[in-house]
């Protein structure tokens, strides 16, 4: 736990930096268009849970990202999936727009011990490089509110996630 909290203010603090290291370097809010599918781990529940949790999302960006997508991550009690959407401002930086920032809001639906319908909720926020190919890598991190612990019967908590994000970005425009 203590693990996943250092890495969630590790993210925070990786995208405040180059908030203030950037922001007179063409900081902007996104102007190219485009879509890009990625595929995320979460490494420190995975290790923590000695399994995978794993997402996939697809997007679209500009000056705002608007994403939706599934995660799944079976080892945990009671086994979990989740479907979800974010959306919020993006910001980029330089004249190719290769390091991207964002911050907005991600609500979804998950199911655990066989019960659905578990409203999430919350904040998410990242950074990414892109490569000149179209590759890119980036950091996530989020902090929700897991509807999904009531059919553990727990009760519904504030939990943070650090994710390491690999995907495709595409011009759709071209």
């Amino acid at each position: 736990m203590k693990t996943k909290v250092t890495l969630f203010k590790i993210t925070i603090a990786i995208v405040l930096l180059m908030n203030v290291t950037f922001v007179t370097a063409q900081f902007r809010f996104g102007e190219a268009e485009s879509f890009a599918a990625s595929l995320y781990v979460d490494p420190g529940a995975s290790i923590k849970e000695s399994g995978l949790d794993i997402g996939i999302d697809i997007e679209y960006n500009g000056p705002i990202f608007v994403r939706a997508g599934f995660e799944s991550f079976a080892e945990l009690p009671g086994g979990y999936f989740d479907v979800h959407g974010s959306l919020g401002p993006r910001f980029t930086i330089g004249e190719k727009e290769r390091i991207a920032m964002y911050l907005g809001g991600r609500v979804g639906v998950a199911w655990r011990n066989g019960a659905g319908g578990n409203a999430i909720g919350g904040f998410e926020g990242g950074a990414e490089y892109t490569f000149p190919s179209g590759i890119f890598l980036g950091v996530n991190g989020s902090y929700m509110y897991r509807g999904d612990m009531k059919a553990m019967q727990w009760p519904e908590i504030w939990r943070e996630n650090f994710y390491l994000k690999f995907g495709y970005r595409w011009n759709w425009r071209k």
